[in-house]
């Protein structure tokens, strides 16, 4: 082989390898037959490309039974995979924080993130601006959190009528946050304010305890019965 078709090969095989991180980044574990199905190959060509990078440690597999035959492989992104998606912060950010908070104190960073995210709001509602219905005010934030780095998105609640999702894929701030958990705190009154009164704003999943993403509930709120 030539070192020019060498080259095109990486490059086919890293192109490939990319989408597959996106696609469980956003939906989460998958079988090789359904992300095959998305990309238009083969299953084997995906399976190929999963093993590779289950060596370079960036996806794990879980067994699931389903019915006769063998055990369905569902795939996932590990932890270190988070290297090749959006990072908007850096060891600068998180050495940043800790020392503000060192220098001004607890009061002093929470005045500082209590700022930022009053100007968050200003910016977020002259872009829901003319969003009316819940609906139309959480695609536009799923948008907004788009451009930021998220891989957010909203959806109705398959569980609940009138309620929806909105979900973070990732969090390009994730080391920052760990290091001052006062980002998410303020992250979910920002959503709670953009979004408007009368509607109740809950956080289901949190990427740091644990789960693939952050979800936030959001359903209007119930009227109290008459007494």
């Amino acid at each position: 082989m030539s070192k020019a078709s060498s080259q095109s090969g990486s490059r086919g095989a890293g192109r490939s390898r990319a989408a597959i991180r996106t696609i469980l980044k956003n939906s989460g574990p998958a079988d090789a037959s359904t992300m095959a199905e998305e990309l238009g190959v083969a299953p084997m060509a995906v399976r190929q490309h999963l093993y590779a990078m289950q060596e370079e440690g960036l996806v794990s597999f879980e067994e699931k039974a389903e019915g006769r035959g063998r055990p369905t492989k569902y795939w996932a992104l590990t932890a270190a995979a988070n290297a090749y998606f959006p990072d908007a912060h850096g060891d600068l950010a998180v050495s940043l924080l800790t020392e503000m908070q060192e220098v001004f104190g607890e009061d002093g960073l929470e005045r500082l993130l209590a700022a930022r995210t009053e100007d968050q709001k200003k910016s977020y509602r002259r872009r829901l601006k003319g969003a009316e219905t819940l609906e139309a005010k959480l695609g536009a934030l799923a948008e907004i959190r788009s451009e930021e780095g998220y891989m957010a998105a909203s959806m109705p609640a398959p569980d609940e009528e009138g309620a929806y999702l909105l979900v973070e894929n990732h969090c390009p701030v994730c080391s920052a946050a760990a290091t001052c958990q006062g980002l998410c705190k303020y992250e979910l009154e920002l959503f709670q304010s953009v979004v408007g009164r009368g509607v109740d704003v809950t956080r289901e999943e949190h990427i740091l305890s644990g789960a693939r993403r952050c979800a936030y509930r959001i359903c209007p709120k119930r009227k109290k019965a008459a007494q």
